[in-house]
């Protein structure tokens, strides 16, 4: 019986070290994955040390947009699909990369036919035309005082931005992001594009809130 429960003991504890073993080798392959896509132009080592790579926890980040325009304004959450983030031994971001499911782009401000109807016409070729580009981009390219650099990939057009960003503990970080979407050849209502259009348009800056990222340390 006493060797019955020691062995009982035993095969739990080894299941629950190889479950945990399993997930860290998830974690540690996704980031990888992320790493030799397209990560190879940015650096691996630090002034302050060799970096550790993060994945993001897509399920507990927060990705929110908001879009004026002269009669309100809309607001709603897209999905961050996977991400890595570089961090260096003081917990800066060093580098990373972001891949973000246009597919998923929703509206939180409307309920109905209406929530319905806006959350279509984003995805639709007016906005980010998903169908043919389901998928935006962000590769982290160098931070400068303060500042995250990088390159935001949309509808195949990449454009270089820079926005501050505040670490909020050892897993969680917030920033907000304008991106100017006339740069990606979006043109619905744009006064870029339309000026005659008069008040009747669609502000070009909408706002990207990362309200938390948060990365997974396992």
């Amino acid at each position: 019986m006493k060797n019955s429960y020691f062995l009982t003991i035993f095969l739990f504890t080894s299941c629950v070290f190889l479950n945990s073993c399993v997930k860290k080798n998830q974690n540690q392959v996704l980031s990888q994955d992320l790493i030799n896509e397209n990560l190879s132009e940015v650096k691996l080592n630090s002034d302050d040390g060799p970096l550790t790579y993060h994945p993001v926890n897509v399920d507990k980040t927060i990705l929110e947009w908001v879009g004026k325009k002269t009669t309100g304004a809309h607001n709603g959450t897209v999905k961050i699909s996977k991400g890595v983030l570089g961090i260096n031994p003081n917990g800066e971001i060093v580098n990373g990369k972001f891949k973000i499911n246009m597919e998923e782009i929703q509206c939180d401000d409307l309920t109905g036919s209406k929530k319905e109807s806006l959350e279509t016409h984003l995805k639709d070729e007016d906005f980010f035309n998903t169908k043919e580009y389901p998928e935006a981009n962000f590769t982290i390219t160098n931070i400068e005082g303060g500042k995250i650099i990088g390159v935001l990939t949309i509808k195949d057009i990449a454009k270089e931005i820079n926005f501050e960003y505040v670490q909020k503990n050892n897993l969680e970080y917030t920033a907000e992001i304008i991106v100017n979407r006339a740069l990606f050849d979006i043109k619905y209502k744009s006064k870029t594009f339309f000026p005659e259009l008069g008040d009747h348009f669609i502000h070009d800056d909408f706002v990207i809130k990362l309200n938390p990222l948060v990365i997974s340390k396992e």
